[in-house]
């Protein structure tokens, strides 16, 4: 596999839209915005995961690699089931007990953490296939894969087969393709198409092919726009891009404290100006967390090392 540049460009990308559409003011003012974001930006960033993630290892190894992203899962949902009994939080809960608790956990997720779920079971899936056709060629391996995600999808509910079809795209990228950027040409063009779909909510369906359309026009105009970028905003952009899961995990804190600030910004109506205040302060305040829990050693709770990348 060939790890281009650009991956960690589109993940900072992605990762402060994904910010944008958890503010509460900002999705009021604009639904139509928030839900064209919704459309393409996680299918988009399932299609990146799938082609990052390496089943290539021990069951160890790899049980190390669930555990890193279950554990703070698990704690984050925890952390804010409690708060969403005392604080307006999107898919929280009325009762703290056990049934309500693995619901959560195992099958619904809350807040924006069923992200982290998905990786999980469809990690799982995908590791357990390729361990069972071990001595299958590629094109085996993947319809054994394909297979399992498809009968725990009808079968049980821990997948969403729309979800687990655009990591299943990405694992096909990491094994056919390899080198990620020969799934996309940098042009401005690309965004033509893009806008025409996205603007229709009709072509908004996870389990249309327009959706794979806009994800694959994304990273072309993107990759355009960025190369631009002078070398300082690439720099940070790409550390952005490295750090995203943390920030994906603590940016709900923030999200949720913006909408306490929201008298501070009465002089803007459009709402702009407290979005990207709160973007700003959610991606500098996620990687103040993980310096300090990196500095503390205190990132053994989440089960790793250290945090940030």
């Amino acid at each position: 596999m060939n790890y281009s540049k650009d991956i960690n460009y589109f993940r900072a990308i992605l990762i402060s839209l994904s910010i944008l559409v958890h503010i509460v003011n900002f999705g009021n003012i604009y639904p139509s915005v928030k839900g064209s974001v919704l459309a393409f930006m996680m299918p988009t960033f399932l299609i990146i995961t799938g082609y990052l993630v390496n089943v290539n290892k021990t069951v160890w190894d790899f049980a190390i690699y669930v555990w890193r992203i279950w554990l703070p899962y698990m704690i984050m949902v925890l952390g804010m089931a409690s708060l969403s009994l005392y604080l307006p939080v999107r898919d929280g809960i009325d009762t703290f007990d056990m049934p309500t608790i693995l619901n959560v956990l195992f099958i619904r997720s809350i807040g924006p953490y069923w992200f982290l779920h998905t990786m999980v079971v469809c990690g799982i899936i995908y590791f357990a296939a390729f361990r069972l056709a071990r001595k299958m060629d590629m094109i085996g391996k993947l319809s054994v894969f394909a297979s399992l995600l498809i009968v725990v999808a009808l079968l049980t509910p821990f997948l969403n087969i729309k979800s687990a079809t655009f990591y299943f795209i990405g694992v096909g990228i990491r094994h056919f393709v390899k080198d990620f950027s020969q799934v996309y040409r940098k042009s401005p063009w690309p965004l033509m198409p893009f806008a025409l779909l996205i603007s229709d909510t009709g072509f908004h369906d996870w389990g249309a092919i327009s959706i794979l359309v806009c994800a694959i026009s994304f990273l072309c105009f993107s990759a355009y726009f960025v190369s631009f970028l002078p070398e300082g905003a690439k720099t940070v952009l790409e550390y952005i891009g490295r750090n995203t899961f943390p920030i994906y995990i603590f940016h709900p804190i923030f999200t949720m404290l913006s909408k306490f600030m929201l008298p501070a910004f009465c002089f803007d109506s459009s709402g702009i100006v407290h979005a990207v205040f709160t973007i700003v302060m959610s991606i500098a305040g996620s990687i103040c967390i993980g310096f300090c829990l990196d500095r503390t050693h205190l990132a053994y709770i989440f089960g790793r090392q250290g945090i940030l990348r």
